[in-house]
């Protein structure tokens, strides 16, 4: 991922954070996983919504844990430390998938295939065009012809 497109993101969380009526705190500038073992924590306190995401990341891991963070802080489900809980469980998993949907919609891959005009989608694009990790690439892919991306 690209310097540009993380602040990008990060802009977008915060956007997105307000309009729901949450005054985001967010900071990416803490040894996190040194000190927890996490890469990235949220926790709410009135209308403020605190994510953390471990300094030590690479770009593209922060991002990914921030938007999975941000979807922890949207959703209501309590302790989400608590991963024995059934619907802790369940909402870690929506978080992951959500990272996949909020990082790329359909539309950003379609206006992608249109750009390599008749070559099938390949995960090399998306590692081309947005710096992703190849498995991410690849599991972007997957994830959008499961529910009918054609190329």
């Amino acid at each position: 991922m690209y310097s540009a497109s993380y602040e990008d993101l990060l802009i977008r969380v915060e956007n997105d954070l307000t309009a729901r009526q949450m005054n985001p705190v967010i900071s990416d500038t803490v040894p996190l996983h040194e000190n927890t073992g996490l890469d990235g924590v949220t926790f709410i306190k009135g209308t403020n919504v605190f994510i953390f995401v471990d300094k030590h990341l690479d770009l593209f891991d922060k991002a990914k844990t921030l938007v999975e963070e941000y979807f922890h802080a949207i959703s209501d489900i309590g302790n989400h430390l608590d991963y024995d809980a059934k619907h802790a469980h369940n909402d870690e998993v929506e978080a992951r998938t959500n990272v996949i949907t909020y990082m790329t919609s359909a539309t950003d891959l379609h206006r992608l295939m249109a750009s390599y005009d008749n070559q099938p989608l390949a995960a090399w694009m998306l590692e081309e065009e947005w710096g992703y990790p190849h498995d991410f690439a690849a599991e972007t892919i997957a994830y959008y012809q499961r529910y009918g991306l054609s190329e």
